[in-house]
């Protein structure tokens, strides 16, 4: 097989999305923008790392372009972003030692060595496919023996891992799955505190009428995982602290949670999760919506459950929900367990959360509604995420827009089950309330505002 032919196999043109809950392509994908996506994403898996500097920053180039892909942007569109992250990206070097079946333990946690795992997860993916290596190399109790510890490498890195291989697996993409088994093998383990041994040997024990929102209440009214007692708010590594100073006393909430039953309805829960988590702790009343940087990972991670899901056996598609969960509930307590107040949220006028700078067309007689010329909100949210230079902007728009078209409707009460307080006052707007504080807070810059005054949060 030639060299353009392996590449050709490994990263093909992107397939059309086919998990029953993954988000689908968008009007706006033609032949010549997968063509071109295609050929970026092979120019990147060639030449650049996955981290691109010491501190294990991540390449984000496939996000970038993937995600644009699948909103439909132009295919004009996708080399700039190219560009824009080619510029800073650091190049492969050899790796110092090849990595096969016997020595794959042997360098985890060493980022010196990422081409050699690529080259063994490609060759291993193309062989034997991504669902058996996801198993092999990922869940397996011999993936997880002591020091090894893939699946806590899987959701360290700001749960990176997980996002790279996710595309992958949403795309069809064996070389893109075969970056993220990589980076997983290099990535520290930050998680070891929330993947004890029984995480892996007990038997789901969890209660599966209970809700995650109900797990959120019940941390809420803990005082020893209260701000500044169960995390550290002086510190810069929030993740490792609060798994040293309250991993234990997490484990009994996580062990709460039941990822038995209908998938589909786990699914939704930990998409409530995710954005409460995100949009409740951010907000407060006649104050800038704080849009945490590291929190907004959870929702643009959670966007691949439901193509990673179908790959795996019963009893690993129960770890990764239940690691996702414990993942995304570590991240908040350690960012200090910020209260919500849900219905003051949901009082504010959906219509008073953006200002986008726009000049209204003039419409003509027999316009229907002269009185709302924007008929649809997310038009004008996407198109601006879409020309926006931080692609996590448009990696959670693409998230919120998803989830507003499988939750939209759903009513107020839809939560009121739930332990949560004021539970009740939630409903499908949240999807386009947190899209619409979310591009107030990175700025129009499709529309004219500079995206430079525009950071996202690092604390609450």
């Amino acid at each position: 097989m030639s060299e353009q032919d392996y590449i050709q196999r490994l990263i093909p043109t992107p397939a059309i999305p086919r998990a029953p809950l993954a988000p689908g392509l968008w009007p706006g994908v033609t032949a010549a923008s997968a063509n071109e996506v295609a050929r970026l994403l092979r120019d990147n898996h060639v030449k650049f790392h996955c981290f691109f500097n010491d501190d294990q920053f991540h390449n984000h180039l496939a996000h970038h372009l993937l995600a644009a892909f699948a909103l439909g942007c132009s295919e004009s569109l996708l080399k700039p972003a190219y560009d824009l992250h080619a510029d800073y990206q650091r190049e492969k070097k050899e790796s110092p030692e090849s990595i096969n079946d016997q020595n794959w333990t042997k360098h985890l946690g060493r980022p010196k060595y990422y081409p050699g795992y690529l080259e063994f997860f490609e060759s291993q993916i193309l062989q034997n496919g991504m669902a058996h290596c996801l198993e092999k190399y990922v869940f397996s109790p011999e993936a997880n023996e002591s020091k090894v510890e893939m699946l806590a490498r899987f959701f360290s890195g700001l749960v990176h891992p997980m996002i790279q291989f996710g595309y992958g697996a949403e795309f069809e993409l064996p070389g893109l799955a075969a970056e993220g088994l990589a980076m997983t093998a290099v990535t520290h383990n930050v998680c070891g505190g929330i993947f004890p041994p029984s995480f892996f040997m007990e038997q789901t024990s969890g209660d599966p009428q209970l809700h995650a929102l109900s797990v959120v209440a019940r941390i809420l009214k803990d005082p020893e995982l209260s701000d500044g007692r169960g995390a550290d708010p002086n510190s810069n590594a929030w993740f490792q602290k609060i798994i040293r100073k309250s991993g234990e006393r997490l484990n009994t909430y996580f062990r709460q949670w039941s990822p038995e039953g209908n998938f589909e309805a786990k699914h939704e829960e930990l998409v409530w999760l995710v954005c409460a988590l995100y949009g409740f702790s951010g907000w407060r009343k006649d104050e800038e919506f704080k849009a945490n940087f590291f929190v907004l990972h959870l929702v643009t991670s959670s966007l691949f459950i439901s193509s990673i899901h179908p790959l795996l056996p019963p009893k690993s598609q129960a770890l990764l929900l239940r690691g996702f969960l414990a993942t995304s509930l570590t991240y908040w307590v350690g960012h200090g367990r910020q209260e919500f107040t849900i219905p003051n949220f949901f009082a504010e006028n959906i219509h008073s959360l953006s200002t986008r700078p726009h000049n209204d067309p003039k419409p003509a007689e027999d316009v229907l509604d002269g009185e709302n010329l924007h008929q649809n909100p997310w038009f004008p949210l996407l198109q601006s995420a879409l020309n926006h230079p931080d692609e996590h902007l448009l990696k959670i728009q693409r998230s919120f827009a998803h989830y507003a078209s499988l939750y939209g409707m759903r009513e107020k009460g839809c939560l009121a089950q739930t332990e949560l307080t004021d539970a009740a006052s939630i409903d499908g707007t949240l999807f386009l309330r947190l899209a619409l504080l979310t591009g107030q807070a990175k700025a129009w810059v499709r529309e004219g505002e500079p995206s430079h005054d525009a950071e996202w949060s690092r604390r609450y």
